[in-house]
């Protein structure tokens, strides 16, 4: 008998031998599945930051299809010309920076401008990969409302994908050519390409970036980068405030400027322009921490920078100045002690906001409300088209004195301080679900709200993972989030979000830190809008900002308008004679003309302390009218009128924006505006709003007009115009609505306003204010209720009584054209088609609507005066232009040029036509004086070899 079972032994071991073996195999295939799945992501990121430098058309989707060889040879050059200027960039930091004034203007004279003046540059960035391309939802396009099938945003990456561009990466962009010295500011900033250069109208219907028909790169080159890249704040000026610790930036939000469906591809590209509005946290890291985190970021190869690196954080692990920022502030400055003079970095600082934008968001509405939607119609939400804001000036040495004093402005205009803004790019955030705060803000928990964008659920189900979920940082590696919910910063960006270095990011460099505005005033510069009311009282009481241009189009460009230099005359004199002690007046004669300004009108006829010009040429980037599907957005208006709150507000205790033709009236027992909102202030009024109601010429002081092409010929005019020797507020005093305005007038409503309450105005409406902008926590500490919608009082916002108090009369221009037909349209009983109505004024007797209907020639009576105008103003403003008229007759020939601003002494003419358009022969020479730099002969000489203008 065999011994027991050799075989079966042997059977066992093979079998276990099998079995390591297949248990190796099993092992190295999951090995390799792990780096094929390593790799595989590594290639991902990559492929899309290669694909993130071809150009990018949102409407598609798709890189590179709107690429040329002509763009790709100016890609290469604009490569060239920042690898070319990266020395600029490795200016040795100095920790004590002296300034002295007689040194510095030495050394001007002795190298000149050109070694020291930095030219302004944009740096522009490849496209975001911040969501997966052809995921977003545009909604319903064919859908105005605001709120309705709004879409859906592309799916995010999460966390954020690194940003690994390199200098060479970057195209830039030189401004120099314009922007030349602290008196270009703020007119010669890039915000467009200025007058006679625009690749298409401001009523553009037809042509787009996305198309191919306009071009990002043309329009950086020429005018404004912000197309090319939207992270880049549009800004419209920028200036220091008088401690020289802070420059505050004022910019415009560009996604704004078109809202049609036509355009969405273009509003899509444009989101970053909101997302500069939404606060971010970042931490302050060492080198060796960023190289740890983010290896793959470029780093020079000579170890040559050593700025501060940074990296997208959480609230609780931030810096505390970095909690609520977005830009990056680089400070260089001229080091005038180094033969020549050498550029340094003195410093750099996390950007400010005046305000939260998203607070101030999340409490205008009860419901839902997202600072941008997928469709694009965001329009509605006007406290978004301004942006405002800091960037706080490192306390070294000398630097913030000498800004303070106005000595780092050489005598020639030239700079020794700059600025450089460098945005951090992040993804937008979409509804109040998202809101990222701290519970002093809002509490432990945003307040959930009726979901009517369907944004409900976005930071769960909009995801797209870089990384495996499994695998991401999670919250118990984080200090504890005190807001239980929000918008989660370590999902979206991870713990290694380690950003670029400025010589590898999309910015702008070398704004110039030029004076502040308040040279010589006593009060304190309005550095935060919850301080304490200044003790110290400001340089004026009641002032007024005035958007105006010596000639213009109104919306749509429907008709031309040339008589703003007669009607700012007469509103200049009227505001001044009933209390406003000092007009701002922002020209925007060179959006419209290079031929013409504002400045010969004001002086020498106005003093510098009555009035102030500002040169604002930059236009308005969409004229249609508001009810047009591409929305219109005046920029430019609503620009300046955020620079004049920003620059003036903190030196008076009343401002207001108004118009030419609006005239405000003291009324009852009042004779002055002074009088009115020094009661306003002691009853708590912090804002006192006018309604309007658009006046009418009256008749009496009308005559024929046949010069138009609806208007009829000589024999049988057909139309009426105003004449010439009547003043605007007497001619248009006739309201077709009797005191006090119904209200449906509060549509185009004026204000007068408390700065130090009123954040942000915006044309008809004080948007942001210390009342809106009050968090939970002060709100508790103060014993006051808080809820997250918020309404103004009455109280702090009252109508003004039209009868007692004070009334505006809006003296809008009634062309001819609009006459046209009135004898038959005017007649009592005349039934009108709609559009058709009898434009011209015919006053009710007494102001009594009384039995007789119509006068003795039959024409309805349809309006009402305001006698206080005609009894005591009207004859008050004559008396007062006819002694200023007089002292300007009185001024020898010197006095119509000065230092300050630039005049010609020529008197030889009076009024002459130049293109159609009716000017004074004085102005229009001293224009040429200024513009080509010839003397008051040769411009006497020009003026009278064009035929028009004739010697006296």
């Amino acid at each position: 008998m065999m011994s027991s079972n050799p075989i079966g032994r042997s059977n066992n071991a093979r079998n276990t031998r099998w079995h390591n073996l297949l248990f190796r195999a099993v092992f190295v295939c999951i090995v390799l599945n792990v780096l094929i799945q390593i790799s595989f992501h590594l290639h991902l990121n990559r492929y899309l930051s290669l694909s993130s430098n071809l150009p990018f058309n949102p409407l598609t989707h798709r890189r590179g299809e709107i690429s040329t060889s002509s763009n790709n040879a100016q890609s290469q050059s604009h490569k060239n010309d920042a690898l070319s200027s990266l020395h600029l960039q490795k200016q040795p930091d100095l920790t004590h920076y002296t300034f002295r004034k007689d040194i510095a203007e030495k050394a001007l004279a002795e190298y000149g401008r050109e070694s020291i003046f930095q030219p302004l540059r944009a740096y522009v960035e490849k496209h975001f990969n911040d969501t997966v391309p052809n995921t977003v939802d545009t909604g319903d396009l064919d859908d105005k409302r605001p709120k309705i099938k709004v879409g859906r945003p592309g799916r995010w990456y999460v966390p954020l994908p690194l940003r690994e561009g390199r200098p060479e990466d970057l195209r830039m962009f030189e401004y120099g050519q314009k922007l030349k010295s602290c008196n270009d500011l703020p007119a010669k900033l890039p915000v467009d390409r200025g007058f006679g250069n625009h690749a298409t109208s401001n009523v553009n219907n037809r042509l787009t970036y996305a198309s191919g028909h306009l071009d990002v790169w043309e329009e950086a080159k020429e005018g404004c980068p912000v197309n090319a890249d939207p992270f880049l704040p549009w800004v419209h000026d920028l200036f220091p405030d008088k401690t020289g610790s802070v420059v505050h930036f004022i910019a415009q939000n560009k996604r704004r400027c078109n809202s049609g469906k036509l355009h969405i591809a273009d509003i899509l590209a444009l989101q970053p322009q909101v997302t500069i509005m939404q606060p971010v946290s970042v931490q302050r890291i060492d080198e060796a921490t960023a190289l740890k985190l983010a290896p793959e970021l470029w780093s020079p190869s000579d170890g040559s920078f050593n700025s501060t690196r940074y990296r997208l954080a959480s609230h609780e692990e931030s810096d505390a100045d970095a909690m609520f920022t977005r830009f990056i502030c680089r400070f260089r400055a001229m080091d005038f002690s180094q033969s020549p003079p050498n550029l340094v970095n003195v410093g750099e600082t996390l950007s400010t906001y005046p305000y939260n934008y998203e607070f101030v968001n999340y409490r205008k509405d009860l419901g839902d409300l997202s600072m941008l939607t997928p469709k694009g119609k965001d329009n509605p939400m006007f406290w978004l088209s301004q942006l405002r804001f800091d960037c706080p000036i490192p306390d070294n040495g000398d630097l913030r004195s000498a800004i303070a004093s106005g000595d780092a402005v050489l005598s020639d205009g030239t700079p020794s301080v700059y600025v450089d803004v460098v945005p951090i790019r992040t993804a937008p955030r979409y509804g109040k679900e998202m809101s990222y705060f701290t519970p002093a803000m809002a509490g432990d928990r945003l307040d959930q709200f009726f979901d009517k964008l369907e944004f409900s659920g976005l930071m769960k189900t909009n995801l797209a993972y870089t990384e495996d979920p499994r695998t991401l940082d999670r919250a118990e590696n984080h200090p504890e989030r005190l807001m239980k919910n929000g918008f989660d910063p370590w999902l979206f960006w991870g713990n290694r979000h380690v950003l670029p270095r400025i010589e590898a990011s999309g910015r702008y460099e070398n704004f110039p830190v030029c004076r502040h505005p308040g040279v010589g005033y006593t009060s304190p510069d309005d550095t935060s809008i919850t301080k304490a009311e200044a003790t110290v009282s400001k340089k004026h009481k009641l002032t007024a900002c005035l958007w105006a241009a010596a000639s213009f189009t109104t919306r749509g460009n429907a008709e031309a308008v040339s008589n703003t230099q007669s009607r700012l005359i007469e509103w200049i004199e009227f505001h001044l004679m009933v209390g406003f002690d000092h007009i701002y007046v922002y020209d925007n004669s060179g959006a419209h003309t290079d031929e013409i300004d504002l400045e010969s009108t004001l002086f020498p006829r106005f003093l510098d302390s009555e009035v102030t010009r500002i040169d604002w040429p930059s236009r308005v980037c969409n004229n249609n009218i508001p009810a047009h599907e591409n929305t219109g957005e005046r920029s430019s208006q609503y620009a300046a009128e955020n620079s004049c709150r920003a620059r003036y507000g903190p030196y008076t205790e009343w401002m207001a924006s108004f118009d030419t033709d609006e005239y405000l009236i003291p009324m009852g027992e009042y004779n002055s505006m002074v009088d009115v909102v020094d009661d306003a202030m002691k009853d708590g009024t912090q804002i006192l709003t006018f309604r309007s109601t658009r006046a009418s010429p009256i008749y009496s002081f009308m005559e024929p007009f046949h010069e138009h092409k609806m208007c009829g010929e000589e024999s049988d005019p057909k139309c009426l115009r105003v004449k010439d020797d009547v003043l605007f507020a007497e001619a248009y005093n006739c309201d077709f609505d009797k005191s006090p305005k119904p209200e449906w007038s509060d549509r185009a409503k004026k204000q007068l306003y408390r700065p130090e309450y009123v954040a942000t105005h915006y044309v008809h409406y004080a948007t942001v204010t210390k009342g809106l902008l009050q968090t939970k926590d002060e709100a508790t500490r103060n014993g006051l209720s808080w809820t997250p919608a918020f309404h103004e009082s009455r109280k702090v916002d009252r109508i003004t009584d039209e009868i007692n108090q004070a009334v505006m009369l809006h003296t809008k221009t009634t062309v001819p054209e609009y006459t046209v037909d009135w004898q038959e349209r005017c007649r009592y009983g005349v039934k009108n088609k709609f559009g058709e109505n009898c434009r011209v004024g015919f006053p009710w007797p007494d102001n009594d609507v009384g039995l007789e209907k119509a006068d003795a020639d039959g024409f309805g009576y349809n309006c009402f005066t305001n006698q206080k105008l005609n009894d005591l103003w009207i004859p008050k403003l004559r008396d007062a232009m006819k002694k200023r008229n007089a002292r300007v007759a009185s001024l020898p020939p010197g006095a119509f040029t000065v230092v300050k601003k630039v005049k010609s002494s020529i008197k030889f003419c009076g009024f002459c036509k130049y293109k159609e358009a009716s000017f004074d022969c004085n102005q229009r020479a001293a224009y040429l004086v200024k513009k080509n730099k010839i003397t008051e002969s040769e411009a006497k000489e020009l003026l009278l070899a064009e035929g028009n203008c004739k010697p006296q």
